[in-house]
């Protein structure tokens, strides 16, 4: 399992994504560990606020593409369960919650990172969606939590066309909530973090609670369409292509 849990003095938890080899791909039994993590965190009165974060100079490049495969609808819905229960988990947790994003952060890295309630972008940081260059919607909440941070049509054409948003277009889009130095996002999210924590809890819920509202809906859309897409000829050839380090040749099938 390639999630590292610390807590410091401050009470401060960091939820570290660490494979760096591959970038800290997010497949199933991180999602798995990350779900026990939150649940430990919330109830855990020594935890006041959460950072999520990733080894070796990336957030995440995304979901684990060798372990995306053909699988009965049920398999896959109860893999998708998983997901909506870590993003359900993140976007109405009750202590503040803040992605540190150095390097990549793809496809489902970028899902997670928006997750989180807050952003903290590295000024070297990329944002790209991804999901539609292997033959998939987007997932992990993506299509409730980008539109609520851009706007549907900006969002729109973020998931459609894939290309890699820079730091600074993230900040002005509204993608990251700050931006830090190279090297330094976790340290500025730790402490953005904590500040928050010191707010009227009860309030601060119900105002997540709010922004969180089109969140179920976009999880259900997931889990009713994506297990059709995993199994398509398409999402088949798009993992194909990326293994061989080529375009994809879609058949609409």
């Amino acid at each position: 399992m390639s999630v590292d849990v610390n807590t410091n003095s401050d009470g401060l938890c960091t939820f570290t994504l660490n494979e760096p080899a591959r970038r800290n791909p997010v497949g199933h039994p991180e999602r798995q560990a990350l779900c026990e993590a939150l649940a430990t965190a919330a109830e855990d009165d020594a935890v006041r606020a959460v950072v999520m974060t990733g080894a070796g100079g990336h957030f995440s490049a995304g979901g684990d593409i060798r372990d995306q495969k053909q699988r009965s609808p049920g398999a896959h819905r109860t893999r998708l369960a998983v997901v909506a229960d870590m993003v359900t988990r993140m976007a109405h947790f009750p202590k503040p919650l803040v992605a540190a994003v150095e390097g990549w952060a793809a496809g489902g890295g970028f899902a997670l990172a928006l997750a989180c309630p807050m952003v903290v972008a590295s000024r070297e940081a990329r944002f790209t969606a991804a999901f539609t260059k292997i033959g998939l919607i987007p997932d992990m909440g993506l299509l409730a939590t980008l539109p609520a941070r851009v706007g549907p049509a900006r969002a729109r054409r973020i998931l459609l066309d894939n290309r890699v948003i820079e730091a600074k277009e993230a900040f002005d889009l509204g993608l990251a909530d700050e931006l830090a130095d190279a090297g330094e996002a976790a340290q500025l999210a730790g402490e953005l973090a904590l500040k928050e924590a010191e707010v009227a809890p009860l309030p601060r819920q119900f105002i997540l609670d709010w922004f969180a509202r089109d969140l179920a809906a976009a999880l259900d859309h997931e889990a009713t369409l994506q297990p059709v897409l995993m199994n398509s000829a398409d999402a088949a050839e798009g993992r194909a292509a990326f293994a061989e380090k080529r375009r994809p040749h879609f058949s609409g099938c």
